[in-house]
């Protein structure tokens, strides 16, 4: 979120990469405070997060019914993690092009744009599926194609969520688009684990291509869109003044630093929960979906106690605490051997991670001039999906080497030992405000 001084005028953590500050700690930002549905009191705002909603819960019953069909296909976990790979590389490579994107051209046809081919995706898999001709390999490649669009327009999106509400209303904004994306965890999955059993696995990619429908149409309704400044130089000089920008700002590279630790060592559980589910816990398709709702319902609750909390002190020193208690929920999800503990490890990890991705989304925003906005944001989604692709080759191939509930157990201690050197060794970040 942007942080304003009294005067107006940016802090010195945000001013042009051309006058590298000497970082001193932020003031007191100037944020929506304890109204922490305010954002809501802005029409597009609310037609464009219902429309999200309506397409998140799609995508999170294709997420399941994808993990299942490959575990069919293959009965192996290295090849759930080559796909994940697949649908995840894209932001390794394509989210920084994004970036630069959504601070150069129309955030809203972007958008469109991506919705509009991740439908064609669905519905091609959807057919596959349901004519029975679907191969692992028509997986991979129709994740990658959906990941790519994704990547693209990701960092849009977040720009595009300031377009909408503007600075004051950004941090009710965050958390209320977290928590719908995470609301759609409990009832995506849910919906996939009925339908499943009832229509079976080609249905639920049906329905996801239906749900992206919802979006598109909510983005048609906005008017006066905000449109990102005008390009100044090429797209390649847009990005290396990005970087000349992150490299001046050491408590944006550690916000970072964090963030991909959480996506490379916790967020691979739902790569490896199918594998959980069947082999460590005795679970069918229907038992899947609960347990990814589970961890959804931890994650709506981490982003609405964000969002009813408000601003609070040491948020830099509560940070580190929600990404230790991720590392500890993964933890507890790899030596879980009935549903009870795993129901309650995944609880811990959405809560935690969630509410250490949206608190730190919130603080880069605050620390970010918004000329650099999109290019920032994209660094943070670099950070995050971004490092999926590295997480779920590591996830799918130490399971394979082993087992998945061994590739759990080490990588949550990981965290947690990861966390710790970093907040003794980090005052400044502990002390962040």
């Amino acid at each position: 979120m942007g942080l304003v001084t009294p005067e107006g005028a940016p802090p010195e953590e945000a001013r042009p990469a051309a006058v590298p500050p000497v970082e001193q700690p932020s003031a007191a930002p100037v944020l929506a405070g304890h109204r922490p549905f305010v954002a809501f009191s802005h029409p597009e705002f609310r037609r464009v997060w219902s429309g999200s909603f309506v397409s998140n819960i799609g995508s999170w019953m294709q997420t399941v019914a994808q993990g299942w069909l490959v575990l069919e296909l293959t009965d192996s976990a290295f090849m759930l993690g080559v796909v994940g790979f697949a649908g995840t590389f894209p932001f390794l490579v394509l989210l920084l092009l994004g970036g630069v994107y959504a601070d150069r051209v129309d955030r809203r046809r972007l958008l469109m744009g991506a919705l509009s081919a991740m439908t064609v995706f669905a519905a091609i898999l959807a057919v596959l599926t349901g004519l029975g001709t679907v191969r692992v390999w028509h997986i991979a490649v129709l994740a990658f194609l959906s990941g790519s669009s994704l990547a693209l327009s990701a960092p849009a999106y977040q720009a595009f969520i300031h377009d909408l509400v503007g600075r004051r209303d950004l941090q009710s904004a965050i958390a209320l688009n977290s928590a719908q994306f995470n609301l759609s965890r409990i009832l995506g999955p849910s919906l996939a684990g009925l339908v499943l059993g009832a229509l079976g696995l080609a249905a639920c990619f049906a329905l996801n291509a239906v749900s992206y429908l919802a979006s598109i149409g909510a983005l048609l309704t906005v008017r006066g869109t905000v449109r990102a400044a005008p390009p100044r130089n090429r797209m390649w000089e847009s990005l290396l003044e990005g970087f000349a920008y992150l490299r001046q700002r050491p408590r944006v590279q550690s916000l970072l630093i964090l963030t991909s630790l959480v996506s490379v060592l916790s967020m691979p559980y739902a790569t490896l929960l199918p594998i959980v589910a069947r082999d460590a816990l005795g679970l069918d398709a229907a038992g899947l979906g609960y347990l990814f709702a589970t961890g959804g319902v931890g994650a709506v609750a981490g982003a609405l106690s964000l969002a009813i909390r408000g601003t609070f002190p040491r948020r830099g020193l509560y940070l580190l605490v929600c990404v230790a208690g991720a590392g500890l929920g993964t933890l507890g999800l790899g030596l879980a051997r009935v549903p009870l503990m795993a129901g309650a490890s995944l609880v811990g990890i959405g809560f935690f991670a969630t509410s250490a991705v949206a608190l730190t989304n919130t603080l880069l925003q605050e620390l970010v001039h918004d000329e650099m906005r999109g290019r920032v944001l994209s660094m943070f989604g670099l950070a995050f999906m971004g490092t999926f692709p590295i997480g779920n080759l590591l996830a799918g191939t130490v399971a394979g080497a082993f087992s998945a509930s061994f590739m759990l157990t080490v990588s949550g201690a990981t965290l947690v030992a990861a966390v710790a050197a970093i907040g003794l060794s980090q005052p400044r970040l502990r002390a962040l405000e």
